[in-house]
């Protein structure tokens, strides 16, 4: 019996330490994704100071999400033309 509990508990380690790998790298690529969407965008393009959401993008997992929610403005939306015409549709 007390061999199946051990084998249990390896198990369990061996699980959480999966876990925190995934976990790990799912925070570093969400940091490598913000900074180098900071540093790529114009100053037109960000809500709030640049330097403000390079801090954030480096305390995981709530800055990256964070700036990638609420601090990129979106594009205008494209204007459709009439076919052979310069006048909007």
């Amino acid at each position: 019996m007390a061999e199946t509990t051990a084998a249990t508990d390896r198990g369990a380690t061996a699980l959480k330490a999966a876990r925190g790998l995934v976990q790990g790298a799912i925070n570093i690529g969400l940091t490598i994704w913000t900074v180098r969407d900071i540093r790529r965008r114009s100053d037109d393009e960000l809500k709030g100071k640049r330097q403000l959401w390079l801090m954030a993008a480096f305390a995981p997992p709530i800055g990256p999400i964070a700036y990638l929610v609420f601090g990129r403005r979106r594009a205008a939306p494209a204007i459709e033309l009439e076919p052979g015409t310069s006048e909007p549709a």
